[in-house]
């Protein structure tokens, strides 16, 4: 039997840890939120440089959002998830902390050596330093796994290993362009290294995620035709998808790189079908929570169909609307969901105090400024984007901080 929020089996042994299930939740939650918080800080720093003047355009919030926010809140919630999922023990706190904050600090590093113009080098410790973040999380969820006593999550610890790895390489080739890649192969390499990290890295952790954490936001079972079988169907395709559009990228082929991108595209519409249905008493419980979860995934799906008409049509991938697209309206949206959920369950404090977390992170709002800006950046209207996407973090950092204050 499992609880919903959290999916500890109650009746499984305590493999390895004589504090059981409760204590090694207790333990991985205490980490994600030390994780958690940090990650909101680069939320924070994400829309300042929004409206703060500096050097480097977009790349800046972007790769705040997406290398700190993001990838942060990833190690957070697969850490988290594993453990409860799959029953198995925590990394211990100091393997906890020094992944994180080689995380933190690899992306504050690369962020302000590039604005500021610092040496190259500078630029490669950063990268470096993201690099072994994601390698110490693929030994912490190898850990987990092998340690758990339940094996049905073992597909949803497979995509976030293969995602690590895509982001891996994706990392590899950012630092290359970082240190002094010839021009020539300058174009081809960044879209590479988008696919691996974008497409790749945040796509294969949701797509592994999501058949279990849309039922857990739901409250409801699990799909049944979400078998281990189908979600190793889509989850191969997107990996094999991925492999395929880089390839494409990297030798020049717009109808390699157009195949592979058609068939990820494919692939996420088909997460989609491993998805739980949804009635009105479960949109009633979660509201927005839900809408914005589906909300995401549809301009995930939006995003990548575009990405395969452009790649077919020439005249370049992954522009500034489509990237801005896909991370503001797609990862951005679902990253919101699952924090609206989470926050409540890692503050914990029993049923009442969930309840009144899970309304305290209830914001239709926030649901609406994020649309607002996705469709403000596909009408090319940035600055009414800019702002819509302001108002959602105020939004959310004041819900956030009403949701500590409790906690205390």
């Amino acid at each position: 039997m499992t609880t919903a929020g959290t999916g500890r089996d109650h009746n499984a042994p305590a493999r390895g840890n004589p504090r059981g299930t409760a204590g090694r939740v207790a333990v991985v939650q205490r980490q994600a939120r030390s994780t958690l918080v940090l990650a909101a800080g680069f939320a924070v720093a994400a829309a300042a440089a929004l409206l703060v003047p500096h050097h480097t355009g977009a790349w800046l919030p972007l790769h705040l959002f997406l290398v700190g926010t993001l990838l942060l809140a990833i190690s957070a919630a697969t850490q988290l998830f594993a453990v409860t999922w799959a029953a198995g023990p925590p990394p211990s706190d100091r393997a906890a902390a020094v992944q994180r904050w080689s995380l933190a600090l690899g992306a504050a590093l690369l962020a302000v050596a590039r604005d500021l113009h610092w040496p190259r080098g500078v630029l490669g410790v950063g990268g470096v330093s993201v690099l072994v973040a994601l390698v110490l999380l693929g030994i912490s969820l190898r850990l987990i796994v092998a340690g758990g006593v339940q094996r049905r999550f073992d597909e949803a610890a497979h995509a976030y290993l293969a995602a690590l790895a895509s982001g891996f390489i994706g990392c590899a080739l950012g630092i290359a362009m970082a240190i002094g890649l010839d021009s020539p192969m300058y174009a081809r390499v960044r879209a590479a290294h988008l696919t691996f990290n974008l497409l790749g890295l945040v796509g294969l952790v949701i797509a592994g995620t999501l058949p279990f954490f849309a039922a857990t936001q739901a409250r409801v079972k699990m799909a049944s035709r979400a078998s281990p079988r189908a979600q190793r169907v889509v989850l191969s395709g997107l990996a094999t998808s991925l492999g395929a559009t880089a390839v494409g990228f990297l030798v020049g082929s717009s109808t390699v790189a157009t195949f592979g991108l058609g068939g990820y595209a494919v692939f996420v519409i088909g997460i989609a079908a491993l998805m739980p249905p949804i009635r009105m008493k479960q949109l009633r419980w979660a509201g927005p929570r839900l809408l914005q979860l589906g909300a995401g995934v549809s301009w995930w799906a939006g995003s990548a169909i575009t990405l395969a008409w452009q790649a077919r049509h020439g005249g370049g991938v992954f522009t500034p609307t489509v990237v801005a697209v896909l991370v503001v309206g797609g990862y951005a949206q679902i990253l919101a969901s699952a924090v609206a959920y989470l926050g409540p369950v890692l503050r914990a404090g029993g049923h009442q105090r969930l309840t009144a977390g899970f309304r305290t992170t209830r914001s239709w709002f926030g649901l609406g400024a994020a649309n607002v800006a996705a469709v403000a950046f596909v009408v090319g209207a940035p600055g009414i984007a800019v702002v819509a996407i302001v108002l959602w973090v105020v939004d959310t950092a004041g819900r956030a901080a009403l949701l500590l204050r409790t906690a205390r």
